[in-house]
C-alpha cells in the first residue's frame, strides 16, 4: 500500500510538470507569433525599423554620476544613477540644485524616484518644491516639511508623491522595482542632538495627529482641482487691489473687501481649506535620523549557452526562449530540460553606498551597524561608497578605519572643507568675467577657490561634478565633462567674445578713464546697491532669482526679496572677508509676495545669519522681516522642524503697514522697534497687482533718502502715490514693451512701463531687474534711456549717485553677449 502511495504521487508530480511545461511552451508559442507581427508592424511603419527585443543583462549598462558637490553655488551633494528605462537621485536636494541641473544639461525626464539622504532639513529640500512627477523618499517630517509650504505652494496640477520612511531597521525597510533595491540605513546620533522651540501652537487644541494632519494638507495640496481657481476664493490677485481700467476689466477697490459671490467652487474650497489647511501646523519632533542608502541591482541570469541546450536535445526556436526566461521544456524524446542546465551561473547583483553623516556624532552608529559586518560579502556588493559628510569630519580616525576594510570599493567624499569653490554656474560666471573686463566699477570679479581648505585622504578621492562610477557591464571610474567648466583664472580673449569685443570694451573703459561720469550727491547718493539675482520665474543659466541687497552707509542693509540661492550669489560677489559683515549687517528682509521665486532663499539666510550672530556673540539683535502674514505663517510652520532663530525675529506685516501713512494708523511695539533701529521715517507698503497678498513699498529715512520698491506687478497709483518723490525706484520689468499683452495676462511690468512708473512717481533714479527668463543673457537695452535709469544683472554693484555711469556703458554691453557659448 505504502509503495502504491509513492508510485501514485510520484506518477501525479511527474504528469503535473509535464502539463506545466507543456502550458510554458505554448505560451512561448503565442508570445513567439506575436513578436513575429509587431517586428513585421514595425518593418511596415514610416518610422525606422528596429527590433524587438529584450534588454540583455550583459549589454545593460548602469552608471552613477556625480550631478553637484559642495560649492557656495550648489551647497548639497546629488548623484544621480542612470539606466536605460529609468533614472534615480539620491543625496541633498539643496538650493542651487536645479540651476546646477539646467547648466550641465542633465536630463531628468525618466527621473521617477528621489531618494533624500541625511536629516530632514533645509540643507537637504531647499532645492526640491520645483520638482513634478516624481516620488520623494525622506526621512521624518518631509511630509511636514511640504505641509508647511501650504501658504504659497497649492497647485493642483503638481503631481509629486511622498513616501516618509519609517525609522526602523527592519528587512521590509526596502525599496524594490525592476531594476534596484534600495535599503535604507538610518543612522541617529551618539549624544542627543538638536533641540527645537517647543511653544504651544493653536494646531495642539484640535486634537488631531501631526504626522496625520501633515499627510492631509499635502494630499490636498496636490489634489486640488484647477477648476476651482475659478471663485474668488482661489483668486490669483489681491481682492484690495484696484484693477487700472485700461486692461478693460472691471474695477475693484477697496470697499468691495468682503463682497464675494457664493459660488459652489468657492464654498467647496472654503469648506475644505478649514479642514485640510489649518492657519498653524502640529508641532514635531525635530528629525534628527540621518538616511544613508544602499542600491544594488537585481541578480541577472547567466548566459544562455544554446550548444549545451542542442545537445540535451532542445530545438532552437521558442523553447530556447522559455529556458532563457527561467521555464523548463520538455524535447521531443519526452525529456525534460531545466534552466540551469543550460545558463552559466546567476550574475550576483552590486551597488553602491550613499552615506550622509551631518556631524561627528553620527560616525559610530554608522560604522557600527550590522549591515557591514560581513567584510566580504560587502566589499563584493558594494562597488563605491559616495560620501555626504558634514564640515570637518571627512579626517576622522574612525571613518578612515572604516574605509580601509574595503579597500576594493572606491570611496568619494563630498564635503565643504575637503571640496573646491569653482563655479558651478559656468555660463554666468563667463559672462560675469567679460563684464568685470569691460567695468570693474559696476561689476566686480567674483570670488572662488581651486584650493579645499583640506586634502581629501590619500585612499579616497574627492566628488566633483562628473565623476562617473560604473555599476554594470564592470566597476570602473571615469571623469566625463558636465556642462561648461570655467576656470577662474580665465582672461578674456577675442577670438571667444568676438572680433568687436576686445575694440569696445578698450574703448569704453578709455572713455571713462578721460571723462569720467560725475558722482553726483543728494541724500542716498552713496546708498550702494547690489543686484544679486535678476530673473524671474525659476533660475536659468545667467540669472539667478529675485533679490537686491541696498546698503545704507553707517545704519545697516536690507534685503528685498529672496530668492533660492542668494547666498550662494553674495559669497560669489563679496568673498570670503566681507560676506560674514555684510551677512551679519543685514537687519531687514522684506519679501514682496509669496511666490517662490521670491523668498525660498529665506530659510538659508536666517539660518545663517543665525550662526554667524550666536558665534559673534550677538544674540539679542533683531532681524526684521517685513513680509505677508502668510509668509511669517509659513516661517512659524517650519520653525517646528528646524531652529533657524525664529524667536530673534521681529514680524512687521505688509497688511498692517497698508495704513501706516494714514491718520489712524495705530504702530505695533514691532513696528517702533523697526522704525528706531534703522532709522525710518515711516514705511508703507500698497497691494500690488499681481497674486494675492502680493505688496508694492516705499520706505523714507531720516537722512532723507526713500527706496520704492515693486516687487512683482503691474502699474499701479497707489504705488505711484506711496513712492513720490522717492530717490531710487526699483522696478521689476520683466517684458519688452511690444509684449505688453502677455505683461498684462501675467500681471507684470513691461520695462516701459516701469519707466513710466518712475517718471509718474518723480523718482530721481530708476533701477530695472526680474527680466524674463526669455531673455537669458540680457533684455534688449534701450540706447534712448536717460541717464538716470540703470539695467541691473547677477552680482553688479553700484552707488546710487554714480547710476549716471551705466548710460556710457550700453554699446558695450551689446557685445559682451556676443560670440560662441562654448568656451
Amino acid at each position: 500500500m505504502s509503495n502504491m502511495f509513492i508510485y501514485s504521487v510520484t506518477h501525479f508530480r511527474l504528469v503535473f510538470e509535464f502539463i506545466t511545461v507543456i502550458l510554458a511552451s505554448f505560451q512561448s508559442y503565442l508570445w513567439g507569433i506575436s513578436l513575429h507581427f509587431r517586428q513585421r508592424l514595425f518593418s511596415l511603419s514610416t518610422t525606422p525599423s528596429r527590433r524587438f527585443h529584450r534588454a540583455s543583462p550583459l549589454l545593460m549598462k548602469v552608471h552613477a554620476t556625480i550631478l553637484t558637490a559642495p560649492t557656495s553655488d550648489t551647497p548639497g551633494t546629488a548623484i544621480i544613477v542612470h539606466f536605460d528605462d529609468k533614472r534615480y537621485i539620491f543625496g541633498r536636494i539643496a538650493e542651487g540644485s536645479q540651476r546646477a541641473f539646467v547648466e550641465r544639461r542633465v536630463r531628468l525626464a525618466k527621473v521617477q524616484d528621489i531618494f533624500l539622504t541625511g536629516r530632514t532639513e533645509w540643507a537637504t529640500t531647499g532645492g526640491l518644491l520645483d520638482e513634478n512627477m516624481v516620488t520623494l523618499h525622506g526621512g521624518r517630517n518631509l511630509f511636514q516639511t511640504i505641509a508647511a509650504t501650504k501658504s504659497f505652494l497649492f497647485r493642483g496640477q503638481l503631481k509629486m508623491n511622498i513616501e516618509e520612511i519609517k525609522e526602523t531597521n527592519s528587512q521590509n525597510d526596502v525599496f524594490k522595482d525592476n531594476n534596484v533595491t534600495v535599503r535604507t540605513l538610518h543612522i541617529s546620533p551618539t549624544n542627543g542632538g538638536l533641540k527645537l522651540d517647543t511653544r504651544k501652537r493653536s494646531a495642539d487644541e484640535m486634537g488631531i495627529d501631526g504626522h496625520q494632519q501633515s499627510v492631509e494638507v499635502v494630499q490636498h495640496m496636490f489634489a486640488t482641482q484647477n477648476k476651482l481657481n475659478n471663485s474668488y476664493e482661489l483668486e490669483d490677485v489681491d481682492p484690495h487691489v484696484t484693477r487700472e481700467s485700461t486692461e478693460g476689466k472691471r474695477n475693484r477697490t477697496s470697499s468691495d473687501e468682503g463682497r464675494y459671490p457664493s459660488t459652489p467652487a468657492s464654498r467647496q474650497y472654503k469648506n475644505k481649506a478649514k479642514a485640510q489647511h489649518p492657519s498653524c501646523l502640529r508641532k514635531a519632533l525635530p528629525s534628527l535620523v540621518a538616511l544613508s542608502y544602499i542600491m544594488t541591482i537585481h541578480d541577472h541570469w547567466g548566459k544562455f549557452l544554446p550548444k549545451v541546450a542542442k545537445e540535451l536535445g532542445v530545438e532552437p526556436g521558442p523553447k530556447f526562449g522559455l529556458l532563457s526566461n527561467g521555464h523548463p521544456v520538455v524535447t521531443r524524446s519526452g525529456g525534460i530540460v531545466h534552466p540551469h542546465e543550460v545558463m552559466e551561473p546567476t550574475i550576483a547583483g552590486t551597488g553602491i553606498a550613499v552615506c550622509d553623516l551631518p556631524e561627528a556624532d553620527y560616525i559610530a552608529k554608522f560604522v557600527s551597524h550590522p549591515e557591514w559586518s560581513d567584510t566580504q560579502v560587502v566589499q563584493k556588493k558594494i562597488g563605491c561608497f559616495f560620501w555626504i559628510l558634514g564640515f570637518g569630519i571627512a579626517h576622522d580616525p574612525r571613518l578612515i578605519k572604516f574605509m580601509k576594510r574595503f579597500p576594493g570599493s572606491k570611496h568619494i567624499i563630498a564635503s565643504a572643507d575637503v571640496s573646491t569653490d569653482c563655479f558651478s554656474f559656468g555660463g554666468a560666471a563667463k559672462f560675469a568675467t567679460r563684464l568685470n573686463h569691460l567695468d570693474p566699477v559696476f561689476f566686480p570679479q567674483l570670488h572662488s577657490g581651486s584650493m579645499a581648505l583640506k586634502p581629501v585622504a590619500e585612499h579616497a578621492l574627492r566628488a566633483e561634478p562628473g565623476l562617473v562610477f560604473h555599476i554594470k557591464p564592470e566597476w570602473a571610474l571615469e571623469r566625463q565633462p558636465l556642462g561648461e567648466v570655467f576656470d577662474a583664472t580665465h582672461k578674456v580673449s577675442a577670438v571667444e567674445s568676438g572680433s568687436d569685443f576686445l575694440s569696445i570694451v578698450n574703448e569704453t573703459r578709455e572713455s571713462l578713464v578721460q571723462l569720467p561720469p560725475k558722482l553726483e550727491e543728494f541724500p542716498g547718493s552713496d546708498v550702494e546697491v547690489c543686484t544679486l539675482g535678476t530673473g524671474s520665474s525659476v533660475p536659468s543659466r545667467y540669472r539667478n532669482v529675485s533679490s537686491t541687497l541696498v546698503t545704507i552707509p553707517d545704519n545697516c542693509s536690507i534685503l528685498l526679496d529672496c530668492g533660492e540661492g542668494t547666498i550662494g550669489q553674495m559669497k560669489r560677489v563679496f568673498g570670503p572677508d566681507q560676506y560674514y559683515n555684510r551677512l551679519v549687517d543685514i537687519r531687514v528682509l522684506y519679501i514682496s509676495h509669496l511666490h517662490a521665486d521670491h523668498h525660498l532663499g529665506s530659510i538659508s539666510f536666517l539660518k545663517e545669519q543665525q550662526h554667524l550672530l550666536d558665534a559673534n556673540r550677538l544674540k539679542s539683535q533683531p532681524t526684521f522681516v517685513v513680509a505677508p502674514n502668510s509668509f511669517w505663517t509659513w516661517l512659524t510652520d517650519y520653525s517646528l522642524l528646524e531652529d533657524f532663530g525664529i524667536n530673534r525675529l521681529v514680524f512687521v506685516s505688509n497688511e498692517h503697514l497698508r495704513n501706516s501713512s494714514t491718520d489712524n494708523f495705530k504702530p505695533t511695539p514691532g513696528y517702533n522697534l523697526l522704525i528706531q533701529n534703522i532709522k525710518l521715517k515711516n514705511w508703507v507698503t500698497a497691494p500690488a497687482l499681481h497674486c494675492q497678498s502680493a505688496f508694492t513699498t516705499a520706505l523714507t529715512f531720516q537722512s532723507g533718502f526713500k527706496l520704492a520698491y515693486s516687487g512683482d506687478t503691474r502699474p499701479t497709483s497707489a504705488f505711484v502715490s506711496i513712492g513720490n518723490g522717492a530717490t531710487l525706484l526699483i522696478h521689476e520689468a520683466t517684458f519688452d514693451d511690444h509684449l505688453i499683452a502677455e505683461a498684462v495676462a501675467k500681471k507684470h511690468s513691461t520695462i516701459g512701463e516701469a519707466i513710466r512708473t518712475g517718471q509718474d512717481m518723480c523718482a530721481n533714479k530708476i533701477a530695472l531687474v526680474h527680466f524674463s527668463q526669455r531673455y537669458p543673457k540680457t533684455p534688449n537695452l534701450r540706447t534712448d534711456a536717460a541717464a538716470d535709469i540703470i539695467y541691473g544683472f547677477d552680482y553688479m554693484r553700484f552707488k546710487v549717485g554714480e547710476i549716471n555711469r551705466f548710460h556710457r556703458l550700453i554699446k558695450a554691453l551689446a557685445e559682451v553677449y556676443k560670440g560662441d557659448e562654448k568656451m
